[in-house]
């Protein structure tokens, strides 16, 4: 494998520099609810670089580490300016998957095969080397965030676990914000805009949570999961209407969980036969021919009736 001069990493290390900060006026002018797909574009032209560096030019993989977190960098601040519901999350998704479906890149020098396999031991493409950690590192840092960013990524990261981008290192995002809502630990944002960050996360990797819950994962338990419910529950009669009704989302998107997975989850029974008991009294009383749960009024404390 071939090695690079000193100038050259210079070289190197200032073009990346000036990218970056191209990129961050670029992502800063960009009109807010506007589209980001053409970014993808820029992203999937470093993974063909990234290619090029080490199949044809065969540069060492601790120069090619850069790169990787550069287009890591890119993907995740993409992600902040995006809105969940535009359909570029979903294609940025696809495209990390697509990466990762790579596979692990293969040389033979010399007659001997190398394998693209980072320093942390993790592979390229395969196990998308650095994602994880990369972004755990943002959340690390998210306080600075304005809360519409921090909602996006969240979105993001929940979008990324479900689908199982960045491997099981990816969950610790999720750990990491979700213990936001366990009372032992605080972070310095506002309630409202931690419930809604965890509100955006669950609705797009519940049910993978859930089934890391019930397998007892190193970073997940049964416990956490009812903690989380649990807080939510309590935040839904928070006198701030805004985190009341966000918090009671949150709650709603959890307390069916159980039962869309087959799993049995503590006060899911009780909370669905009150609510059954409810829309049986309201069919009645309203003449309907059917009736649901937009006709009734739920309450989360129904799971914890005895």
């Amino acid at each position: 494998m071939s090695t690079r001069s000193a100038s050259q990493i210079r070289q190197h290390t200032d073009f990346l520099h000036q990218y970056t900060t191209d990129f961050a006026i670029e992502i800063n002018a960009h009109p807010p609810g506007s589209s980001t797909k053409d970014f993808l574009v820029t992203i999937e032209s470093f993974m063909i670089s990234i290619n090029d560096s080490f199949l044809k030019r065969h540069d060492p993989l601790d120069f090619i580490e850069a790169d990787l977190h550069y287009i890591w960098h890119m993907a995740i601040e993409v992600a902040k300016i995006t809105d969940p519901g535009d359909t570029t999350h979903n294609s940025l998704v696809l495209l990390l998957l697509y990466f990762k479906e790579l596979g692990t890149l293969r040389q033979v020098v010399d007659g001997v095969e190398q394998e693209a396999v980072m320093n942390n031991g993790e592979r390229l493409w395969t196990d998308l080397p650095f994602f994880a950690s990369d972004l755990l590192a943002v959340w690390k840092q998210s306080v600075g965030m304005i809360a519409k960013q921090r909602t996006n990524l969240a979105a993001f990261t929940g979008k990324c676990v479900a689908h199982g981008v960045g491997g099981a290192n990816n969950v610790l995002s999720t750990s990491w914000l979700l213990k936001g809502l366990e009372e032992d630990r605080e972070l310095d944002i506002l309630v409202v805009e931690l419930v809604h960050a965890c509100t955006a996360l669950l609705q797009n990797c519940y049910h993978k949570l859930l089934k890391l819950c019930n397998s007892n994962d190193s970073q997940f338990s049964m416990v956490r999961w009812l903690s989380w419910r649990k807080r939510l529950q309590e935040l839904s009669r928070s006198e701030d209407k805004n985190v009341a009704e966000e918090a009671k989302r949150g709650f709603d998107i959890m307390i069916n969980c159980g039962r869309e997975m087959g799993y049995i989850v503590e006060g899911e029974e009780k909370y669905w036969a009150k609510v059954t008991g409810l829309l049986v009294d309201e069919l009645k009383r309203s003449g309907k021919e059917s009736v649901g749960l937009e006709d009734i009024v739920t309450d989360p404390a129904w799971a914890d009736e005895e």
